[in-house]
């Protein structure tokens, strides 16, 4: 039974709210939920097969610098705390295992702002994710060449090589309008097969 029935993460109006109960500490992502979804989920539970091809094909452009091992997914209907929820699957797995799922917040306005929830919810994090090792980068991102699009974040690296990231994105603005993409604030949980997808398979 997933420890979601004992800790709610979720956030409102951009605040971090977490209901420890009698819970203290996290051990490995699979114990959360996101919009009631969770890492090990089969997709085909909240989406249908050709709705799922169709965003992996539709989503396979941002992609260019990988292999087409896994595909991106994403889902804006029905919706209770994110402003969309996207996914991490298996492009050639028959039962679209969730490897990644990413919750995104409401446009923010200012990036600054974005930073300072970061660093709130990083903090929260910390005092959940004991055993989890942390650190931060910043990079520009690859979508875009100009190298004005802009990437922070920070990891909680568990045991199992899975990972809870917290991600401030500031699109280049002409690039951000083009694509209807939102600077603002993700929560990012990623199994190990995802995360070495993304460091170790670069074209």
């Amino acid at each position: 039974m997933k420890l979601i029935i004992n800790m709610r993460i979720f956030l409102a109006t951009l605040v971090l709210i977490l209901n420890l109960q009698s819970l203290t500490k996290a051990d490995d992502i699979r114990d959360f939920e996101i919009e009631g979804m969770s890492i090990g989920d089969s997709l085909l539970d909240y989406l249908s097969r050709d709705e799922i091809i169709n965003e992996i094909k539709a989503n396979k452009y941002m992609y260019t610098y990988l292999t087409d091992e896994f595909g991106q997914v994403y889902m804006h209907d029905g919706l209770s705390k994110y402003h969309f929820v996207s996914f991490y699957v298996r492009a050639k797995d028959k039962n679209f295992i969730i490897h990644g799922i990413t919750g995104t917040m409401p446009h923010v306005d200012q990036i600054s702002e974005c930073h300072n929830q970061m660093i709130e919810i990083a903090n929260e994090f910390s005092t959940l994710f004991k055993n989890a090792k942390k650190n931060e980068s910043s990079y520009d991102h690859r979508v875009d060449e100009s190298g004005r699009s802009k990437v922070k974040e920070v990891n909680f690296i568990f045991k199992s090589k899975n990972v809870a990231r917290i991600v401030c994105m500031d699109f280049e603005e002409s690039l951000r309008i083009k694509n209807n993409w939102i600077d603002g604030l993700d929560i990012t949980l990623q199994t190990k097969d995802l995360s070495d997808w993304f460091t170790n398979h670069i074209n």
